[in-house]
């Protein structure tokens, strides 16, 4: 329990949780509740973070990525479905379609630029790095086919294109969904051996075998220092399954209550300032709650751990478009909400513009700073982007009503 109090700094913003609750239930202004609640949910998605870092320390780099992805996605998920219950749908798409760009372009770049300070060059496993492209690419056009079916063939179905959107999407979240369960299959049984952990230490051997090979057929090679050994680091478990597990549900149970609160709070929060409800949902929301996810992906890049780093920033990606997107599009038809994959095509073309950038930085297993830098400059001019974006009407057909 002291190592979960003293963490890390922003516990002190648990002190936030009861007065965005008393501000909430008192009815006061809602930019109050809003900032107070955004600021109440960053140390929980910390702590979220730490409870998975700590299950994750007792297993590989690729099961605790998929931990750390799955649990710091929590947050995510919670607006999503308290938006999707309050049948704000244009909330749902935006947080998530938002939280696949933090991750792909903010996370990903600040973990590149932070383990390129220490590293030169920054090695993961390049099957895993395309795999992950090729599953993002999927995601991709899974939303643009239904912005396609909108754009050219709405106004020829006229009334009979809502059925139709709901039925080409809720077809499609089946099949994505069944592409994440083969991914993890792929990932976790048949070609395991495929996601060995790769290590500077180990990357830094293999340079040096190939430099031997190379001078014993005849290459001249640049003189490199053999010796020197890359710096190893050793984890610590600060924090026990059953604490970690108590950590993990307390804060899941304090962040829907808090989140519940932030939602409320968030038309009346654009009706009182000049910022577009589309950049809050899309920017503001997403960073606060991928905070748990953004911290572990740089921490463990600046250790050298960039296998693991990949997995929590792009895997988690995946686990959005791939199971999260399509899981709430199967629960929305239970519940009889025409929630569909058809997001605003500005998003949608961000989205695809972010994939590819991210496809080239990735793609042969290597990566250093510059490109770091590169995604986080393509973030800012899409943040930039929606600082003023006109509140538009629903881009969904008339005939699918939320109620």
């Amino acid at each position: 329990m002291k190592a979960a109090v003293m963490y890390t700094p922003l516990n002190i913003c648990l002190l936030f949780i009861p007065v965005s609750w008393a501000l909430h239930y008192t009815d006061q202004n809602h930019t109050l509740v809003f900032v107070f609640s955004a600021l109440a949910i960053l140390p929980l998605a910390a702590l979220l973070g730490l409870g998975t870092e700590q299950i994750a320390l007792r297993t590989s780099q690729a099961v605790g990525g998929l931990l750390n992805a799955t649990l710091g996605n929590i947050v995510e998920m919670i607006i999503a479905g308290i938006a999707l219950k309050e049948c704000d749908l244009a909330l749902v798409q935006s947080s998530l379609l938002g939280g696949l760009l933090s991750n792909l372009l903010l996370v990903l770049g600040m973990a590149f630029i932070v383990g390129g300070f220490r590293f030169p060059q920054q090695e993961f496993q390049p099957m895993a790095a395309q795999l992950n492209s090729s599953l993002m690419t999927v995601s991709v056009i899974s939303l643009l086919v239904p912005a396609a079916f909108h754009e050219y063939l709405g106004d020829r179905l006229g009334g009979e294109e809502g059925p139709l959107l709901l039925q080409l999407s809720r077809g499609s979240a089946i099949v994505l969904i069944l592409i994440y369960i083969a991914y993890l299959f792929f990932v976790f049984y048949s070609h395991n051996h495929l996601f060995i952990d790769v290590s500077p230490s180990t990357s830094k051997q293999s340079s040096v075998r190939s430099s031997i090979h190379a001078s014993e057929t005849g290459t001249i090679l640049p003189v490199t220092d053999v010796d020197a050994p890359a710096p190893i680091h050793f984890e610590m478990v600060k924090v026990n399954v059953p604490v970690a597990i108590a950590i993990l549900i307390g804060s899941t149970a304090l962040a829907y209550l808090t989140a519940e609160n932030l939602v409320s709070s968030l038309n009346g929060l654009v009706e009182h300032t000049s910022v577009s409800k589309e950049w809050i949902t899309l920017i503001v929301i997403p960073v606060i709650s991928n905070a748990a996810e953004h911290v572990t992906a740089v921490v463990v890049a600046h250790k050298g751990k960039f296998d693991l780093a990949m997995n929590v920033a792009v895997g988690s990606c995946i686990q959005i478009a791939l199971f999260v997107i399509p899981v709430l599009i199967l629960v929305a038809w239970g519940l009889g909400k025409p929630l569909t994959l058809l997001f605003d095509p500005i998003e949608t073309i961000c989205l695809f513009l972010s994939v590819l950038i991210v496809k080239f930085s990735i793609e042969d297993g290597k990566s250093h700073w510059m490109s770091g830098v590169a995604l986080i400059g393509v973030y800012v001019v899409i943040a930039l982007s929606f600082w003023n974006y006109p509140v538009a009407n629903t881009i969904q057909p008339t005939d699918l009503v939320c109620s």
